[in-house]
C-alpha cells in the first residue's frame, strides 16, 4: 500500500508537469525571468524534542508580480535533510534528499539608503528520495517565516541575511512526524 501511494504522487506529479509544459509552454518554458534569486540556508533543530533533524536548503525564485507593498516569487527548493528522530526511545536515521516546487510572498520596506527590511513567507511542496521524516512519507511541505536585511549594492544586485523559523510535515492526519528549525539564511538578487 506504502508503495502504491508514492507511485501515485510521483506520477501525478510528473502527469500535472507534463500537462503543464504541453498546454502553456509560454508560460513554464519560456517565461523570461526580470530576477533571479537564491538562497542558501543551515537550519539548525529546535522545539520538537525527538526529532533532531538540521535542513540545509536551496531556494531559488523569480519575482512574479508585485501588488500593494507585496512582492510574490515562485520558484524550486532543493533540501538534504540529516539527523535522527527517536520516537519510541528508537533511533532511525532521518536523512533525505527533497525537491519541489516554492512560492514565497515577501513585505519589504527602506530602512536607510540601500538597506530594506524585509518579511518573508515561503511554502514548498516536496518529494523525497524515501519517507521523510523517519516512519513518515516520502513527500511533505515546508513553511519558512522570518525576517531578513538586504543591501541593494547595485541597481541590478542585492546580497540580504535573514534569520528564518521553518515547520516541515507531511500535512496528514497520520503518519506525519514534523519538524521545526531555525536558521540563517543567505541570499543573492540579480536583475536582468
Amino acid at each position: 500500500m506504502k508503495k502504491l501511494s508514492v507511485k501515485a504522487v510521483c506520477l501525478t506529479a510528473i502527469l500535472f508537469s507534463f500537462l503543464m509544459i504541453t498546454f502553456f509552454p509560454q508560460t513554464v518554458c519560456q517565461a523570461k525571468a526580470g530576477n533571479v534569486e537564491i538562497q542558501a540556508e543551515y537550519l539548525m533543530h529546535r522545539i520538537y524534542a525527538r526529532r533532531f533533524i538540521d535542513n540545509y536548503n536551496i531556494h531559488v525564485f523569480q519575482k512574479a508580480h508585485e501588488h500593494a507593498g507585496l512582492t510574490f516569487h515562485r520558484g524550486l527548493t532543493f533540501t538534504r535533510a540529516h539527523g535522527y528522530t527517536t520516537e519510541d526511545d528508537i533511533r532511525r536515521n532521518s536523512n533525505a534528499v527533497g525537491l519541489g516546487p516554492a512560492g514565497m510572498i515577501r513585505w519589504e520596506r527602506p530602512i536607510s539608503g540601500k538597506l530594506y527590511g524585509d518579511l518573508e513567507f515561503s511554502g514548498s511542496f516536496l518529494i523525497y528520495n524515501k519517507s521523510f521524516p523517519a516512519q513518515g512519507r516520502p513527500w511533505g511541505f515546508m513553511w519558512r517565516l522570518g525576517p531578513r536585511l538586504t543591501w541593494k549594492y547595485t541597481k541590478d544586485n542585492s546580497i540580504s541575511l535573514g534569520y528564518m523559523f521553518s515547520h516541515s510535515s507531511n500535512g496528514m492526519r497520520t503518519k506525519n512526524p514534523g519538524h521545526h528549525a531555525f536558521g540563517f539564511s543567505l541570499g543573492f538578487n540579480h536583475s536582468f
